[in-house]
């Protein structure tokens, strides 16, 4: 018999995949959704799921959606994802990032039971001295958005080392895929692909440092992470890393999207854009969660990236129509 599961972060990148996934399981899924509609990232299940309006940092909002989902687990995923972003505007980063965690906790307090999994970041380990990183590394946030993530998981854990409602955090590697905001890397090198494709943008892919390397998982393969992650009954609080294990180049990443190109299209560097460190590498271990769960990473790199290359050139076919 399916649950009830409420999401935060419902119409997003992970969530939306994550929604598809639970409804394949039978699960009713419910959203508190911040935007008015349409939902483009719903459009595969509009009518399936139920939308609570309202926003993150709002109790009463927060509420009201628990009280229509009667849930038994949250899966809270909504806030400020794009590390520049979070750069360019920390205040709204640490509100809804760490506030908005607040708020949800805050919610759920007095429902002894309902079970909550909540999205941190591979970030909070910042430049880790192992490779793979464990759970157990130093927690070392190098930048605005790893610290409001590491902030939000001082909440977490405590709330469930109090024991009303069981807490597992999930810190997830870099993830690529169909419909990942234009503001990470490999999206905007592929939607910059597609425009080119399309006639509608330059041929030069401007570039940073490329020699960053960093785990990347399909965000398909992540919400199988979260779904997986949902059905855990640990008391509680825990956190899982979801990686592969493997550190690839950006370079490697920038390389293969250029050679599915179906235009010229160049790469260039742009000395204004940030340099990265030439030792920055961060891959996971995710034997923890692969002990309590089963959960393996399926998707290869190169199948995840040629998806958001064609997502990409779909959103210019839909654009060229309106």
């Amino acid at each position: 018999m399916g649950r009830s599961v409420l999401l935060t972060g419902m119409t997003g990148f992970v969530g939306s995949h994550l929604a598809e996934r639970l409804l394949a399981d039978g699960d009713d899924v419910h959203g508190l959704v911040m935007e008015p509609p349409p939902f483009p990232h719903l459009a595969a299940i509009a009518g399936r799921v139920h939308v609570h309006p309202g926003v993150l940092t709002d109790l009463g909002a927060m509420r009201a959606a628990l009280d229509a989902a009667d849930p038994e687990v949250v899966v809270h995923l909504a806030g400020q994802a794009v590390p520049a972003l979070a750069a360019a505007d920390p205040l709204a980063a640490i509100s809804v990032n760490v506030m908005g965690t607040a708020t949800v906790l805050a919610a759920i307090a007095d429902r002894p039971g309902v079970r909550l999994v909540a999205a941190s970041s591979a970030d909070v380990y910042g430049e880790p001295e192992r490779i793979p990183v464990a759970e157990d590394a130093p927690l070392r946030p190098a930048n605005v958005y790893a610290a409001s993530k590491l902030a939000a998981e001082a909440l977490l854990m405590d709330h469930g080392r109090r024991g009303v409602n069981a807490v597992t955090v999930i810190r997830p590697a870099n993830q690529n895929g169909p419909r990942q905001h234009p503001r990470l890397a490999a999206s905007e090198w592929a939607k910059q692909i597609a425009e080119a494709e399309a006639g509608t943008g330059e041929r030069v892919i401007w570039h940073g440092d490329l020699n960053a390397r960093r785990d990347f998982v399909d965000v398909r393969d992540m919400a199988d992470a979260f779904a997986r992650a949902s059905r855990l009954h640990a008391r509680g609080a825990t956190a899982y890393n979801a990686g592969s294990g493997t550190a690839v180049s950006m370079r490697e990443v920038l390389d293969y999207l250029l050679r599915l190109a179906r235009a010229p299209v160049r790469a260039d560097l742009d000395p204004a854009r940030g340099k990265a460190s030439a030792r920055s590498v961060l891959a996971l271990d995710a034997s923890r969660l692969r002990t309590a769960t089963g959960w393996v990473p399926l998707i290869t790199l190169e199948r995840s990236l040629s998806d958001l290359l064609d997502y990409w050139r779909g959103e210019m076919k839909g654009a060229v129509r309106r």
